[in-house]
């Protein structure tokens, strides 16, 4: 009995030892933890966008292991840590490219957001343009027609008839210096260095003009003058881009070469004029037209030279905006002045136009007997200007 007891705790020892002989340590807590993160998608991802680093944290963790295996527990967890930074600098640089392009595509929708900012702000500001002048158009209606209304209640039906030939004469006269103050804007471009307030002045023009075909005449002064107000914004707008786009020396010998080829002219002495930054080369053409009542309007056979003189020089100097004039002696009788000074203004303008000179150059202008050059019935005072615009 007792030797079968020391034969079975002999098996049972021995049993023990086979087994302890074979079992592992537990897993460090590091190789647990990388094996963690190996499992993951990030992994996969890391192998592919980083290869290098990968490949060294993989290499690490078959070293910890090994190591583990062989139970060499400190140098599995040095090769665990070792791996796992590894794996970690792979994913924080994956991190950081995906980061990046984040950024990149964000300041592009930025700068797409910033210019379409840009484009509704120009949108608003035309907007706001445009109610503006509808405002101002709609109180200058509203107060003149009050005042024409009670202008009107106070006249004879002659009286009416004839204030309103006088009042068709003014707004004629406003619709020739609103057109005189846009060309004087087409000087410096205005069309381009000022766009909004050029385009706003051009449709005031537009509408005064047919309010004044449309025999209303109160309409047609208060446009007018509206639209100088703009054409003269535009000009005092655009001057200082036009100034600068422009070469200041290449632009004063044109100019000389233009006095000079005026100064040339038969038969007429040219004038010089500034009115605040245009300069105004004055042509006059004195005692034009013949002497007849019936043919105040006929220019004289011996003035034909000198117009085709300056016709010449127009053709010379296409830039140049021209202002056609005409003007009226105390000799027409003054129901008929205005009337007749805008005749002689357009038959000069039409000989120039036969002669090639474009007619959207010209502002064809009739200032009856307001500009008189001498004595009140002199027929010096017969005459038309024609007036080239220049900086």
């Amino acid at each position: 009995m007792k030797k079968r007891n020391t034969t079975t705790f002999a098996v049972l020892a021995a049993t023990a030892l086979v087994f302890s002989a074979c079992a592992h340590a537990p897993k460090p807590q590091e190789l647990i933890d990388l094996e963690a993160m190996r499992s993951t998608k990030d992994y996969e991802a890391a192998k592919e966008k980083q290869p290098e680093l990968s490949q060294a944290s993989d290499s690490a963790h078959k070293k910890a292991f090994t190591a583990w295996e062989d139970e060499e527990l400190d140098i599995s967890k040095h090769y665990a840590q070792l791996a796992t930074i590894k794996l970690r600098t792979a994913l924080t640089l994956i991190s950081q490219v995906q980061t990046n392009q984040r950024v990149v595509s964000a300041r592009k929708e930025f700068a797409t957001l910033q210019a379409e900012h840009g484009r509704l702000i120009a949108k608003i500001g035309e907007a706001d343009e445009q109610i503006k002048l509808h405002g101002q158009l709609t109180a200058a209606r509203k107060a003149a027609a009050v005042k024409e209304a009670a202008f009107k209640a106070k006249l004879t039906e002659a009286q009416q008839k004839q204030e309103q030939q006088k009042a068709l004469a003014a707004a004629q006269k406003s619709i020739g210096d609103a057109n005189l103050a846009l060309k004087m804007a087409d000087t410096v471009d205005a069309s381009k260095n000022a766009k909004v307030v050029y385009q706003s002045a051009v449709m005031l023009l537009t509408r005064a003009q047919a309010a004044l075909e449309a025999g209303n005449a109160s309409e047609a002064s208060t446009t007018a003058m509206l639209a100088k107000g703009k054409a003269k914004a535009a000009h005092e707008a655009a001057r200082p881009k036009f100034l600068s786009a422009k070469k200041d020396s290449a632009r004063q010998v044109r100019n000389q070469a233009l006095q000079k080829a005026a100064a040339g002219i038969p038969g007429v002495t040219v004038k010089f004029k500034t009115v605040g930054q245009t300069q105004q080369l004055i042509i006059p053409v004195l005692n034009l037209f013949k002497r007849r009542r019936k043919q105040q309007t006929e220019i004289r056979d011996e003035k034909m030279v000198t117009l085709n003189a300056i016709g010449a020089v127009l053709n010379k100097f296409t830039e140049y905006p021209v202002v056609v004039t005409g003007h009226a002696s105390h000799r027409v009788r003054s129901r008929q002045r205005y009337a007749i000074s805008q005749t002689r203004a357009q038959v000069v303008a039409n000989h120039f136009v036969s002669m090639g000179v474009k007619l959207k150059r010209m502002v064809v202008a009739g200032r009856g007997a307001e500009v008189l050059m001498a004595s009140r019935r002199s027929r010096d005072n017969d005459r038309v200007e024609i007036t080239l615009l220049f900086h």
